[in-house]
């Protein structure tokens, strides 16, 4: 995820990563994007499962897997 943090996103946009691996996975849809008062957007994900939401943001200290 860290690579894709200058990537802007808007709300129903896909997210695709490229895992360890190095093959390009589908890890959900952008359902939210937040932006606080520094203007650091963080990006609510909804997996394709529906049983992870991710919460995605420019700061390595506010991933979070819910």
């Amino acid at each position: 995820m860290a690579n894709e943090e200058y990537t802007k996103y808007s709300e129903t946009d896909p997210l695709k990563i490229i895992n360890d691996k190095g093959d390009i996975e589908d890890i959900g849809t952008v359902r939210q994007v937040i932006e606080n008062e520094t203007g650091l957007k963080v990006y609510v994900v909804e997996s394709p499962d529906k049983s992870l939401r991710y919460t995605i943001s420019k700061s390595v200290h506010d991933i979070f897997v819910k």
